[in-house]
């Protein structure tokens, strides 16, 4: 047995340790232990020898540790504890302690000499002093090490470098840091018999066990006949017991052969882990293996031999290559390496690492359902021999034929080994395809490989009624069908005959068999049903059926069973067809291939032969035809303010027609329904009344749901009403709400669909009336102007000139929340909300608990710190609103996100942000949360104020180093270009046009967009080209389709192109301090635009077009040489609320706290009045001057 490693520890002296006795002196000794860093259990113990009447104590006592129990082997070492008492006679009193994690200290065996200051404890808070230390191990931690490539030599030659390698050679040196599995009985500590198990797929070898040995030597060497890639070689550690069996101590796996291609010697320590392959808790010791994968001409495996197709010859002619192929020829060849499956006698069964064994195997091809064969059995043989044909009928290309191999055994029933699935889609130029498959276990483990050949060829023994020319006048198939309409609406079905069926049902005492085929023809939930052809696998039926149908999406499903009256029918097969095949109303007769349950065609199971026709028969006209009156009833909804946006959405429900029948009558055909209607949008949800017993109810109930997101979705769901066992789904639809915008009444019939969403048969329809409008009644806090002064965000940016390193949120408060906490004898409730915020996969962040409240104010700020500074971020700030309870968890209310791209622009964002489902979807108001954000530089975090002088190196130019930073930290989403004295649009910025969304070109000289601008940078949706020299914006910027933001304040602009306004998206304008004139013409189309900022100009009139803007929200006209009482009332009060909080400080992130909001009105309205007299006095005086 190797020696164990030990620590030698000398307590030398300790110094300025505090006076516990009266004569302001202490009698110091020291408890010294090795600890578990889980339990703090002690492994081992020493106490030196007391230093009486001494604040600076001399001891100079060595010590050794690791011989009693103690593991100083493995990675994770114990801790060193030396706790210092005070002797007393009657108790001894804490001084402190010193803890040493002994991973810290040198692992190599170098002596370590430190002093370590004494720590408090729970009964010693207050300590002085310092204890000095020497340290040293006994011999170096293996594993800490460098390898030794040389010693022991792995012996293998690699014969041929260029030929695919094909032994795995693998030496096991040795391990270390074991765990005890046999303890002492009557001390602390144990050992262990480690023996090593390796294996590559069933390839099993073993090493000799080392007796009583925590860090065994073995030095042997291992071979593997393999030349597959995907191999992995797992290696199991276990403890050896004869008498119970052998007792696990850790695993670990080399990964996929192929990473070992290079031929390369690999030696290095592999860290053990637990049986399901992770991680321990702690060290479980570390195994040291060599192994190299090389090429031995003399064990070249037959899969890696090229393939010869003429031996064995494959006897199999083509019948007429002019014919389709209907016949799929296998010629199984012979196996190579199948899996052992029968261990070797007695020996196999009482040891795990017993050699040898053999298997019984045959395989078995089948293509989808077809019927199965299957080849000899060949005895005890690992690579045996068939050279065997067999032959599946396959007229349509299935795509693929599976093959399988089982280990036969006649007592207790076959065993799988491993199957694959042959491609056959590149059959079809009918030669023969000759290859090795592998053959894949349970887990997808290699246990063996195959070669097959395969050929498609035509048998004319094969032909059948299916391949003969169908009669399209017998049976006669005539229908009326009025052309000039528009819409069929039934399907007409003749269901003639079919041939080549599966016997289900076989001959008890005779080969053969026979079947009672019966098809089902299924649309939905409409189901029509032939009648059942006793014993016969070609039956002919020339029954008709009809189906009402009108979408030309639905799908006919058609089945064919084998009809048992006592267990229920047999499947047989089935195929679909698409309504949309029937839309040209002219008669389709075909034979169809029945393929599997999953709709797969394979081996022929047989055909059947149908004609469909889709016509219009008007006894199929129902009220859902006809256009509805929206007269009748007449539904009333007042639209208080077109010019505000929509706010609630009423609901007219009238009626339905055609539900299903979902409670049958027991005793006759037929039965009734109880229908009941559910709306939601998002977590909203109403109810109609319950309509007994019909099939065709009448509602006319109103009902109204608070939604102002045009992305919202009102579901639909009809039930049948159960109190005992719950309602039954009849049907559903949904209706997105954007397509309301135009505020008019929609007055339609719904389809109802099935769960899956798909239109297929008529399963019933709603007729709704829908109206989006705007109700004064629905105000809130959320629809008020935000105040940026309550309260005021306390963050600043201290160097803004340099890239963000902090994001600073202030939570303010939240309003009209749901109800969580119900009343239990009245109505109404209310809930105590809470908030998690999370930057990305940042630690979570929690709010306080507001109690009882529905309308809650936190006023708290949270702050992250960005490690990587930056100017431009992608980030997500994620922020949940939970219902807090202490006993049964929380509770969900709602969630939203910030996306930190938003706030790349460095100010103050404040707004109420709408709470979604927990599918992120906004839909009904479920309540709002305002909150103020900003990314800042804060000096903190970043470089400090006086940096030292970086060593001289070679840079990109700034151009080169903001395209390298939009590359790889934005994925060249967002560039920023700002302050960089560009003359022009630089070019390289048009290889990133497909990715690029955000560009800032703030602080340059360009003075001119051109044409390749817009062509190469379709995806821009935010642009900044403030303070550079622009005189004029081309034409062409229109085509920038996802354009939502444009910042191009302090230019030269004289005039605003119209084609600015008419981009689809485009939501905020920028355009301060130019020289624009006027508002264009046509501004009315900019459908979105939310803000238009355009102080410091030179407009004196605004058009009338700006009240007609359905979204503005904020106006920014000030110091323009307007005339105020001329302004559109509507845009009158957009300019107002927008100057009561609005500034050019507030724009660049700095609120007015000075100002009270009559006075700020008052003083702008002066300003504006006295630059138009003064403009009016000096056009006057000029006037004048040309008279004279």
């Amino acid at each position: 047995m190797a020696d164990k490693r030990l620590l030698h520890l000398t307590l030398v002296e300790a110094k300025d340790v505090i006076a516990c006795d009266k004569g302001k002196s202490s009698d110091p000794y020291c408890q010294i232990s090795l600890l578990d860093p889980k339990t703090n259990k002690s492994f081992e113990s020493n106490k030196s020898k007391t230093k009486k009447k001494t604040l600076n104590p001399k001891w100079d006592e060595s010590y050794m540790f690791g011989k009693k129990g103690a593991s100083l082997d493995t990675k994770f070492q114990p801790l060193l504890e030396i706790m210092m008492y005070d002797a007393d006679m009657m108790s001894s009193e804490q001084m402190g302690k010193v803890v040493v994690n002994l991973n810290t200290i040198d692992q190599v065996g170098n002596e370590v000499d430190a002093w370590y200051d004494l720590q408090p404890t729970e009964k010693a808070p207050n300590v002085t002093g310092s204890v000095h230390l020497k340290l040293k191990y006994s011999s170096p931690l293996l594993t800490s090490m460098p390898v030794d490539m040389n010693s022991p030599p792995l012996v293998c030659d690699d014969l041929a470098s260029g030929e695919k390698p094909n032994e795995f050679h693998v030496m096991l040196i040795r391990a270390t840091g074991l765990k005890v599995m046999d303890k002492n009985l009557l001390s602390k500590g144990g050992s262990s018999d480690p023996l090593v198990t390796m294996n590559i797929g069933s390839d099993k070898k073993s090493s000799t066990c080392k007796k009583k040995n925590l860090s065994p030597v073995w030095e042997e060497s291992f071979v593997f006949d393999t030349s597959s890639k995907t191999e992995v070689l797992k290696v199991v550690v276990d403890d050896y017991d004869m008498g119970s069996g052998n007792d696990f101590m850790g695993q670990f796996t080399i990964g996929e052969l192929g990473q070992y291609e290079d031929r390369k010697e690999v030696r290095k320590w592999f860290d053990l882990k637990e049986k399901d392959g992770k991680e321990p808790e702690g060290d479980i010791g570390s195994v040291l293996i060599a192994f190299r994968w090389v090429h031995n001409p003399d064990k070249v495996a037959p899969i890696d031999q090229p393939i010869d197709l003429s031996r064995p010859v494959f006897d199999c002619e083509d019948g007429d290559y002019a014919k389709d192929p209907n016949e799929l020829v296998i010629f199984l060849i012979q196996a190579y390496k199948i899996k052992i499956m029968d261990s070797a006698g007695l020996g196999g069964l009482l040891s795990s690492a017993a050699k040898g064994g053999s298997t019984d195997p045959f395989f078995e091809f089948n293509i989808g359902e077809g019927d199965k064969v299957k080849s000899t059995v060949k005895k005890k043989n690992l690579n045996p021999e068939f050279n065997e044909q067999f032959r599946l009928p396959m007229r349509v290309n299935s795509g693929k034929l599976t093959i399988s191999c089982s280990d036969y055994d006649m007592g207790s029933g076959n065993d799988f080994i491993g199957k694959n699935d042959a491609d056959l889609t590149d059959l079809s130029d009918r030669k023969e395809k000759r290859k090795w498959f592998t053959l894949l276990g349970d887990k997808g483990e290699e246990d063996g490989y195959v070669l097959v050949g395969l050929k498609w060829v035509f048998n004319p023994e094969l032909l059948s009624p299916v391949d003969q020319p169908i009669n399209w006048e017998e049976p006669s198939f005539k229908l009326n069908d009025n052309l000039e309409e528009a819409n069929p609406n039934e399907l007409n079905i003749l269901l003639i005959k079919a041939y080549g069926l599966k016997v289900m049902d076989k001959n008890m005492f005779s080969k053969g068999g026979s079947s009672d085929p019966l098809i089902s023809f299924k649309i939905g939930d409409e189901v029509v049903k032939s009648t059942t052809k006793k014993k016969t696998l070609a039956p002919e039926w020339n029954e008709k059926f009809s189906l009402p149908v009108k979408s030309s999406t639905a799908k006919v499903t058609i089945v064919c069973d084998d009809h048992d009256m006592a267990s229920g029918n047999d499947f047989m097969g089935q195929f679909d067809v698409l309504m949309g095949d029937f839309s040209g109303r002219k008669e389709v007769r075909k034979w169809f291939a029945l393929g599997g349950e999953d709709g797969v065609v394979g081996a022929d199971i047989g055909h059947v032969l149908v004609a469909f026709k889709w016509i219009f028969n008007p006894d199929r006209l129902n009220p859902t035809d006809i256009p509805p009156d929206y007269n009748d009833p007449i539904f009333e909804v007042i639209d208080a303010d077109m010019s505000q946006a929509p706010n609630e959405l009423h609901i007219f429900l009238i009626k339905a027609w055609g539900l299903k029948v979902m409670d049958k009558n027991m005793f006759s055909k037929g039965g009734s329904s109880d229908p009941l209607f559910t709306m939601s949008i998002g977590e909203e949800k109403m109810k109609s009344t319950t309509k007994k017993k019909t099939l065709e109810p009448e509602w006319n109930e109103k009902f109204a749901i608070p939604v102002k997101s045009n992305s919202a979705i009102l579901n639909c769901v009809m039930d049948d009403y159960d109190m005992a066992s719950g309602n039954d789904f009849m049907g559903k639809f949904s209706i997105n709400v954007g397509d309301l915008a135009n505020r008019c009444e929609s007055r339609m019939w719904h389809p109802l669909c099935s769960e899956n969403g798909e239109h297929n048969a008529d399963i019933g329809s709603v007729l709704l009336a829908t109206r989006w409008v705007f109700n004064p009644d629905r105000l809130s806090p959320v629809d008020a102007p935000v105040d940026f002064e309550d309260p005021v965000l306390s963050a600043v940016d201290g160097r803004p000139n340099e890239g963000a390193n902090q994001l600073v949120v202030c939570l303010i408060k939240g309003h009209g929340l749901k109800v969580m906490d119900k009343n239990m004898f009245s109505k109404g409730g209310s809930s105590d909300p809470m908030c998690l915020l999370q930057l990305d996969e940042t630690e979570k962040k929690k709010s306080s608990i507001q109690k009882k409240n529905l309308n809650p104010v936190w006023r708290e700020e949270f702050e992250w710190r960005i490690e990587k500074e930056s100017d431009s971020f992608g980030g997500v700030l994620n922020v949940v609103v939970d219902d807090y309870d202490m006993a049964s968890g929380n509770d969900f209310m709602g969630k939203f996100q910030i996306k930190l791209s938003d706030l790349n622009d460095r100010v103050e964002h404040r707004e109420w942000h709408a709470l979604c489902g927990e599918d992120g979807v906004e839909g009904a108001d479920i309540g709002h949360v305002l909150v103020a954000s900003r990314l800042v530089h804060n000096k903190e975090y970043g470089r400090p104020d006086t940096p030292e002088p970086e060593p001289v190196v070679v840079e990109l130019t700034d151009l080169q180093k903001r395209l390298k930073k939009c590359q790889d930290g934005f994925d060249g989403a967002s560039l920023n270009l700002s302050k960089l004295e560009l003359a022009e649009v630089p070019g390289e910025i048009y290889q990133l046009g497909d990715k690029m969304s955000s560009l800032n070109m703030r602080g340059n000289q360009i003075g001119e967009l051109k044409s390749e601008f817009v062509t190469f940078l379709p995806l821009l949706s935010v642009l900044n080209l403030s303070k550079n020299v622009f005189s004029f914006l081309p034409d062409t910027i229109g085509s920038l389709s996802c354009l939502t933001r444009l910042v191009i304040s302090d230019n030269q602009l004289s005039s605003l192109p119209i084609d600015l306004f008419a981009m689809p998206k485009i939501t905020e304008i920028y355009a301060e301090r130019n020289f624009i004139r006027e508002i264009p013409r046509g501004i009315s189309v900019a459908l979105k635009l939310v803000k238009l900022m355009l102080s410091d100009n030179q407009i004196s009139v605004v058009p009338e077009e700006c009240s007609e803007l359905p979204s503005l929200v904020s106006l920014d006209l000030r110091n323009n040489p307007l005339n105020e009482e001329l302004i559109p009332q509507k845009v009158r009060r957009i300019y107002d609320s927008t100057i009561l909080h609005v500034s050019k400080g507030s724009r660049r992130g700095l609120v007015s706290r000075a100002l009270k909001v009559r006075t700020m009105v008052e003083e702008n309205r002066e300003r504006q009045m006295r630059l138009f007299a003064e403009q009016e006095l000096a056009a006057e005086k000029a006037s004048r001057g040309k008279r004279l």
